[in-house]
């Protein structure tokens, strides 16, 4: 088995996609930004180890899907890359990898600090009643986009805010919209395997309610974000005020209409249309999100007309 794990002869690009290091960004942002909201510094020492923390916590998880899932993987082309689907490793070796990196995670995140370490627990309960049975909130409509709300949008900002700051004071409704944000950019990528997921019985949102009814759901949710962020601007509530809704308020009412007509809250998408309106939302979104924390970091600069 320790064999199999070591095999030089399995490409690196394999291992890498299989602990799914393209999506540590789905983890280390929303963290991030807990961070740099709490300790108004873009890093330190402590965030640094905090995001390779999480960076393992993520790769533990798909690790997790990989073996919970390998039965209709096996009958899902887009995973053939899976290592456990071609092949190359047993499902014991998949089990003792990720054993191995959440004891590594978790060791860490005991270092880092314990409010840290109960955001990470909670995360950690969160992907095992999410991939296995007889929970598999993946395979419970609406359950499954909440409990990836709840880890990608609340606890994952949650852990990085701790670093610095008492888990009592986070700012809940700003992460909401984070929240509201992440549940648009999951729901495509549910709408788009309806097909795939109906063959092999598997159970969703948007196998239940079909793909148009999860575009509308993914379309309402990132105008609830933008509204949410709106409000909070208007009305001074922290972190956002009202000098930051007026450098990056533009940005907010753009969303909701790029959305409509990349992604259209009517339309059954495909692919193409899932990559390439998810690439041009998420850039935009990186823009807004780069842009407030940057002013947020400046001390909030009043607008030109002010002076």
């Amino acid at each position: 088995m320790l064999e199999q794990l070591s095999d030089v002869r399995i490409p690196l690009r394999f291992w890498l996609r299989f602990i799914g290091v393209e999506f540590w960004l789905v983890g280390l942002v929303p963290f991030q930004i807990g961070f740099i909201v709490g300790a108004q510094a873009w890093t330190s020492t402590t965030g640094l180890l905090g995001l390779a923390t999480v960076a393992l916590l993520t790769s533990s998880s798909f690790v997790l899907n990989h073996i919970c899932d390998l039965e209709t993987d096996r009958q899902n082309p887009r995973k053939a890359f899976s290592l456990l689907v071609r092949g190359d490793i047993a499902p014991l070796t998949g089990w003792v990898l990720f054993g191995a990196l959440q004891l590594v995670t978790l060791t860490l995140a005991a270092f880092v600090g314990r409010e840290f370490l109960f955001c990470l627990l909670g995360l950690t309960a969160i992907s095992l009643a999410y991939n296995i049975a007889p929970l598999r909130l993946k395979e419970r409509p609406g359950v499954d986009i909440v409990a990836n709300g709840v880890s990608l949008g609340f606890l994952l900002p949650l852990a990085g805010w701790s670093l610095s700051q008492p888990l009592t004071e986070f700012p809940r409704l700003y992460f909401a919209s984070i929240i509201c944000y992440l549940v648009a950019f999951y729901c495509p990528t549910m709408a788009v395997d309806v097909a795939a997921d109906r063959a092999v019985g598997t159970t969703t949102f948007a196998t239940r309610f079909g793909a148009l009814a999860t575009m509308r759901l993914s379309w309402i949710a990132m105008t609830f974000g933008a509204a949410i962020l709106f409000w909070s601007g208007l009305s001074d509530v922290f972190p956002w005020d009202r000098n930051l809704l007026w450098w990056t308020g533009w940005i907010l009412a753009i969303q909701p209409l790029v959305h409509w007509q990349l992604l259209p809250p009517n339309e059954a998408p495909d692919y193409e249309t899932v990559r390439r309106g998810s690439i041009c939302l998420a850039t935009i979104a990186a823009f807004a999100t780069l842009a407030f924390l940057w002013l947020y970091l400046s001390g909030s600069p009043e607008p030109p007309f002010r002076r």
